[in-house]
């Protein structure tokens, strides 16, 4: 009885654990996207965060 009790799903969804990798990749992804915004009207800065930006969506 106690297995089936185990069994017998509380909710309709599959939840999943709470991962950090969509935050990291959001990150990743504005850091592109202003890095190259900042580097082609060639603000200071602006390459490095733009390569900072392709690093993190590489390692996600």
């Amino acid at each position: 009885m106690k297995l089936k009790a185990k069994m017998v799903q509380r909710h309709p969804f599959h939840l999943v654990d709470p991962s950090p990798w969509p935050l990291v990749a959001s990150f990743g992804g504005l850091s592109l996207t202003f890095g190259g915004v900042l580097f082609m009207h060639n603000y200071e800065g602006g390459g490095e965060l733009l390569f900072l930006g392709v690093l993190t969506i590489l390692y996600v």
